[in-house]
């Protein structure tokens, strides 16, 4: 199923915009760095409410799959549990052909890079678990990826449906996404974390996956 991609947008772990880019033109007028800002900190709080209000019966679930990795942190708040790979209702499939043609694709890199001819090549476990994933809204969809370490990665599309075949064409765009923004954004050593992203490498790479749709 294709998908036009509108928008992208990588909120910190406090709310705050690092990253925004349009894909397709607006049919409407631009909004301001300003609105952009105030759009962010609403999406990072309506997040923040939906994971609290997941019905109790599926956090009993959660927590008792992932009982052997739980963990507490330094100030006693509840660590960010281990997702196990076996819990097929949080695995995502792999689904292939979703990058650029491998011509225009710089080789693999060895010592942990996602460098490779598909970035991955296997189902992964979705690290959302609980609070928003996806939103049908009147002109397009949102859907959401969070890393373990709270940074948010929002994508909208055009196609107004959340089915579980868009979820999963989503969830490999978005950890495609991710993997690029690990390698050319986090590896950069002049790029401390939670500052806006500026990074050309990080555009072109992003431009070409979007465009390979």
């Amino acid at each position: 199923m294709p998908m036009a991609i509108k928008s992208l947008f990588i909120i910190n772990k406090s709310g705050g915009l690092v990253y925004q880019r349009d894909f397709l033109p607006s049919t409407n007028t631009k909004m301001s760095s300003n609105e952009y800002l105030i759009l962010a900190g609403t999406l990072h709080g309506v997040i923040a409410i939906a994971s609290q209000l997941t019905p109790k019966a599926l956090q009993i679930s959660n927590q008792g799959s992932s009982s052997t990795g739980a963990a507490v942190g330094a100030a006693g708040e509840a660590a960010v549990p281990s997702m196990p790979y076996g819990s097929p209702e949080h695995t995502i499939p792999y689904i292939p052909g979703l990058a650029p043609p491998v011509d225009n694709k710089a080789p693999g890199r060895a010592m942990g890079s996602y460098l490779a001819p598909d970035y991955f090549s296997e189902s992964f476990p979705s690290w959302n678990r609980s609070g928003l994933k996806s939103v049908v809204m009147d002109e397009c969809s949102l859907f959401v990826y969070q890393s373990l370490t709270g940074v948010k990665f929002i994508l909208l599309s055009t196609n107004q449906t959340t089915s579980n075949a868009a979820q999963h064409i989503a969830e490999n765009l978005l950890r495609k996404i991710y993997c690029i923004y690990s390698d050319y954004v986090m590896k950069n050593p002049f790029y401390s974390a939670d500052m806006l992203i500026r990074s050309e490498p990080f555009d072109k790479r992003l431009q070409a996956l979007v465009a390979s749709l």
